[in-house]
């Protein structure tokens, strides 16, 4: 399942994506809702970690076709220079449910704090074709997208470095998840503070093909507004990018972000990344 919870106040509305898909800030040009969620169980991520350098915030603001005004938040890692990498559905299209849509890069890792000079235009994106056609136990959904941005990378912050050995990703090894989403909740009272915070936990098992579980039973782990945000695996002392946040499910079918994350694994979605980047290299 995805969590997904929706804001209606104004310019100030929270359209909070599906899982960890988003949290709610209230800042300068963007202004997010006040019910939101976040890395649980987690800590700040300090400016300097190497955690904080690739990872940014990315903005949805969108206009509904009933026309309410709302935002969401996602998490992204820097794939280039000028591209992020992050889940599909933090990438909403205009359409049926939606009239406008404009997506911001936010290079901050407190939203409450961001300047105008932390805020990067997205000029295009590229949804993985088989977004959503899930396998026959819900595997495999294919949860990616690459959103290309105006401007420079801020200062201090640099490219992702990508795990190249699934392998090392074996049952009980721990990883860390960052996100800006929920550090609170109980399916039906949630708090955030709007800050980049990572979290460790251990993998569970394979999902399908290019999919991860990841136990999150300890109270701990991704929720609303991390979704698209990474998970790393240290490596002699250095920190690799391996997995996207996709979804998840709570204890009973809540949703309170306590049971399992599913994570995508990106070196086994290499071909759609190379494919992706083609794309947005060669459109004008």
């Amino acid at each position: 399942m995805k969590f997904a919870n929706l804001f209606k106040a104004g310019i100030a509305a929270g359209l909070l994506g599906a899982l960890v898909a988003c949290s709610p800030a209230q800042q300068n040009s963007v202004n997010l809702g006040a019910d939101s969620s976040s890395i649980i169980g987690g800590e700040p991520v300090d400016a300097k970690d190497p955690i904080a350098k690739s990872t940014v915030a990315i903005v949805a603001s969108v206009v509904t076709a009933d026309g309410q005004e709302g935002q969401f938040i996602c998490t992204g890692s820097l794939l280039t220079n000028n591209v992020v990498l992050t889940a599909g559905h933090c990438v909403p299209k205009v359409g049926d449910e939606f009239k406008e849509v404009t997506l911001y890069v936010i290079f901050n890792t407190d939203l409450r704090a961001m300047q105008r000079g932390d805020i990067r235009l997205v000029v295009d994106t590229v949804i993985h074709d088989d977004y959503g056609k899930m396998g026959p136990q819900g595997e495999d959904a294919h949860d990616l997208a690459l959103v290309k941005f105006a401007g420079p990378l801020a200062p201090g912050y640099q490219l992702a470095k990508f795990l190249t050995d699934e392998s090392l990703l074996k049952e009980g090894t721990k990883v860390t998840l960052a996100g800006y989403g929920l550090i609170e909740t109980d399916g039906v009272n949630t708090k955030s503070d709007d800050r980049l915070r990572k979290v460790d936990v251990e993998v569970i098992e394979s999902f399908g093909q290019h999919e991860i579980l990841l136990d999150q039973t300890k109270g701990k782990g991704a929720c609303h507004g991390d979704s698209g945000g990474p998970a790393f695996l240290e490596v002699n002392g250095t920190q690799y990018v391996w997995g996207v946040t996709s979804r998840g499910a709570g204890k009973d079918g809540k949703d309170d972000c306590s049971l399992v994350s599913v994570y995508t694994k990106v070196k086994s979605e290499s071909a759609f990344i190379q494919d992706g980047l083609k794309k947005l290299s060669e459109k004008k």
